[in-house]
């Protein structure tokens, strides 16, 4: 049997079969509707609100008062009516995306083409970032970030490869098209409507292949090789609105996680051209480390998941206005601030850091991440809540806290297990450098706190920021980093954790605040923790 289901605000109405789910109907309407889990009915994002029948899935994860109101999980409520469903915007507006980096290397100048303008763009798994410069003098003519619009079909790689299994790919790689091409529109009135002669791309393996048309599935499996290695292509196949002869370079990938951003990161930091030992961490929805110097480089990728990315927390969202972005407790009492100095909507990444930290060092959160008893508790026996005074409904349960700490072991477990790998600890280290829009946000002191980072001397740390679109911009202008850049990938070796036992120790082991080991925390150990 067919039903009617009319989607508003976009005022699209479409059949379909009786049992079909909310979210294959928004499918065939053409509704965008945002699934960070993937559709599997886990992160209760995509809620939409349906005046029809519907059946009973989805129920356990929505408040009593919420299901009454009529508020469904699209991705796994089935229509057994005619219905209404209103779809809230999918993406947040006003990004508040880093672009900001440290300086370009001093490489000289022979930009990838004579004359015109050029690209450089970072394609991110949860943002893309792209610059302007003009090819005659190297000068930035004008920058934009925006959310990749593939958030829509999942917040990690693994949920969008998922997706282009069932035949998504196309689909994912017009999403990231229309989200580079609304900022290429944008930056139309900043040179005059030319149209740019080359582009630079630094994206992630599972991004790049996207971008490319090229179904990335397979790279969930051994051997974990990418099945492009570096491309040249003309502007008018990469399906970018600029000129149709314009050269197109997308960056050379390493392995299935360590892709052409990683590269990006190290042409930047330069760390493969000097001698002292340095670890490289990109911190973001994949966690990516290198370590090494002018004589080794070394490379994995750690899933760290979407927690930092405001996803798997109820109160979580990405960096956008209104985002809680530090948290300190004073005497008991919780100080904020958020992006923007708007009103409080949620904790991004660098604020969930910050919570956590605060409530450990305060003594209401334990080294396994469960909450002390206290005011602002709630218990139903599930679920372990505490409320937190930054905003009107703000919490945090302790599933939450454990997702935020899983995420930090999984970056802090893939540097030690590198170092351990060459025989070396945390104190080789000459330097720590911090590579991400995400990183330059952070909270040394509260990182260290919760076991993200290394408790080394604060001197020793760097944050180097979008080093992924800076490394674009440099093989833009450069030929010599371009040079560099093909040297680079067959330079660098690449340990898959998943096949080394250590790892799953470094992990186990740093599943608690700050770490099993208190000694590798001497800052924290003269604490009552």
């Amino acid at each position: 049997m067919q039903r009617k289901v009319t989607f508003l605000p976009q005022d699209v109405t479409v059949d379909v079969e009786d049992g079909d789910s909310i979210m294959k109907a928004a499918t065939i309407a053409g509704v965008d509707i945002v699934l960070p889990c993937a559709g599997q009915g886990r992160c209760g994002k995509c809620k939409v609100s349906v005046i029809g029948v519907t059946g009973p899935d989805g129920k356990e994860q929505l408040k009593d008062s919420e299901w009454e109101a009529g508020v469904r999980l699209a991705c796994v409520s089935s229509i057994e009516g005619d219905c209404t469903v209103m779809v809230s915007s999918p993406i947040e507006q006003g990004i508040s995306a880093t672009v900001d980096h440290t300086p370009l290397r001093d490489c000289g100048f022979s930009p990838l083409a004579e004359k015109g303008f050029g690209l450089a763009i970072d394609i991110g798994t949860t943002t893309v970032a792209a610059t302007l410069m003009d090819l005659s003098d190297g000068s930035e003519v004008s920058t934009y970030s925006d959310y990749n619009n593939q958030v829509l079909y999942g917040e990690d790689v693994l949920s969008r490869m998922e997706f282009a299994s069932e035949g998504g790919t196309e689909r994912l790689r017009g999403l990231v098209l229309k989200t580079i091409n609304g900022m290429i529109a944008n930056m139309n009135e900043a040179y005059n409507g030319k149209m740019a002669m080359a582009a630079i791309v630094a994206a992630n393996t599972v991004m790049g292949h996207l971008f490319l048309g090229i179904d990335p599935s397979p790279l969930r499996n051994p051997p974990f090789v990418p099945l492009m290695y570096q491309n040249r292509l003309s502007g008018a196949d990469s399906g970018l609105d600029i000129n149709p002869k314009a050269e197109v370079l997308v960056m050379p990938c390493l392995s299935s996680y360590v892709g052409g951003d990683v590269t990006a990161d190290v042409l930047h930091s330069g760390m493969h051209n000097d001698p002292r030992l340095t670890l490289l961490i990109d911190v973001g929805t994949n966690g990516e480390v290198v370590l090494g110097n002018d004589e080794f480089l070394i490379a994995c990728s750690s899933s760290a998941g979407p927690a930092f990315e405001g996803g798997e927390v109820e109160c979580g969202t990405r960096a956008c206005p209104g985002a809680v972005e530090t948290v300190r407790i004073e005497d008991g009492e919780f100080h904020f601030s958020t992006v923007g100095e708007a009103e409080p909507i949620g904790f991004c990444g660098s604020g969930l850091i910050d919570l956590v930290a605060q409530l450990f060092l305060d003594g209401r959160l334990d080294k396994n991440g469960r909450f002390a008893n206290g005011d602002g508790l709630t218990d139903d026996g599930d679920v372990r809540r505490l409320s937190i005074p930054c905003g009107k409904g703000m919490s945090i349960s302790e599933s939450e806290v454990q997702s935020i700490m899983r995420t930090k072991a999984a970056i802090f477990a893939a540097s030690s297990t590198l170092l351990k790998n060459l025989g070396m600890g945390f104190k080789d280290l000459d330097r720590i450098l911090i590579a991400g829009g995400f990183g330059r946000h952070i909270d040394l002191e509260n990182a260290i706190s919760i076991g993200l980072l290394p408790d080394l001397p604060k001197e020793r740390f760097e944050f180097i920021g979008n080093a992924a679109l800076a490394g674009a911009k440099s093989a833009l202008l450069c030929k010599d980093t371009r040079d560099e850049m093909e040297q680079l990938v067959p330079r660098m070796t690449y340990l898959d954790l998943s096949n080394d036992p250590s790892f799953f120790d470094e992990y186990s082991s740093a599943l608690f605040l700050p770490h099993t080991n208190l000694s590798l925390f001497p800052s924290l150990e003269s604490r009552s923790l």
